[in-house]
C-alpha cells in the first residue's frame, strides 16, 4: 500500500483520507509522510484507538479522526488529494455507493488506492469448504457461519471493482494482486507457518512477473485509480 501512495506522487502537505483506519498502523505511516490527514472508521473503539495513537505520536494537530460511513462521507466534494481505503470493500452493502463517495471527496487528477477480496484467489479452489461456498449450498454454508458468530466478508472479481470505479470517473493505473496463503484443507494447516510463507513468496514473486494464473489470483486485489476531469 505505501508503495502506490509513493506512486500515487501525493503533492507535499496533501489532503489524504483514509477510510477504515481501525487500530491506526497506517494512519501512523500516513501521518510520517507529512500529509494533512483525516481518518475514519465505522467503529468508535478504532477511532478512539486512533486517536490515542495520533496524540502519543505528536500527530494530534496534523490528524484528524472520526467515525463516519464510506457510503456518505462527511466531507465535501473535491477535498481530498489521495484516498486510502485499505479492507473496505468487502464488508460493505454497497460497493458502489461507497466507491462513488471516494470519487465525490476526490479532486480531479487525484487518486485513489483500495483493496478488495479476490473472489477467483487461488485457495477459492484448494480448500472444499472454499469451494462449497461457490456453489448453490453457499446460502446455507454461510448461514451456519453466522450462527457460529463467523463474520462473512464478500469477495469481488477484480474485473467487477474496476467497472465500478470506471462508473464513478476513476481510472485504474496500477493493479495487482497479493497473497497466496494460508493453505490449509478443511480449516486445517497443509504446511507449517515457516514453508507457508515461502511457498507464498516464490507464488507472489511469479505473479508479479505477469505469470500466467498466478497474476489475478492473489487473495487481494489492490489497484491505484486517477479520477478523470470532467470535460468543460
Amino acid at each position: 500500500m505505501l508503495s502506490y501512495v509513493g506512486a500515487a506522487e501525493p503533492r507535499p502537505n496533501a489532503r489524504v483520507l483514509e477510510i477504515g483506519c481501525g487500530a491506526g498502523h497506517l494512519t501512523m505511516q500516513l501521518a510520517e509522510r507529512h500529509f494533512h490527514l483525516e481518518a475514519v472508521d465505522a467503529s468508535r473503539a478504532m477511532v478512539d484507538l486512533t486517536t490515542r495513537r495520533a496524540l502519543e505520536a505528536g500527530y494530534g494537530g496534523q490528524v484528524g479522526v472520526a467515525v463516519a460511513d464510506v457510503h456518505a462521507l462527511p466531507f465535501g466534494s473535491s477535498d481530498f488529494d489521495l484516498v486510502v481505503a485499505v479492507g473496505v470493500i468487502p464488508w460493505l452493502h454497497s460497493p458502489a455507493d461507497a466507491i462513488e463517495e471516494m470519487a465525490r471527496v476526490l479532486r480531479p487528477g487525484g487518486q485513489l488506492i483500495l483493496t478488495a477480496d479476490n473472489l477467483a484467489r487461488l485457495t477459492s479452489f484448494t480448500d472444499p469448504r472454499e469451494i462449497l461456498a461457490r456453489t448453490p449450498l453457499r446460502r446455507v454454508y454461510h448461514a451456519l457461519r453466522k450462527r457460529h458468530g463467523v463474520a462473512m466478508s464478500r469477495p469481488d472479481f477484480p474485473g467487477r471493482i474496476d467497472r465500478l470505479l470506471r462508473q464513478a470517473g476513476l481510472h485504474p493505473v496500477e493493479r495487482r494482486t497479493v497473497g497466496f496463503g494460508p493453505f490449509s484443507f478443511w480449516r486445517r494447516s497443509i504446511f507449517g507457518n515457516a514453508l507457508g510463507i515461502r511457498i507464498n513468496n516464490r507464488l507472489q514473486a511469479f505473479a508479479d512477473r505477469g505469470a500466467f494464473g498466478l497474476r489475478w489470483s492473489g487473495w487481494h486485489y489492490v489497484v491505484r485509480a486517477t479520477k478523470l476531469a470532467k470535460d468543460p
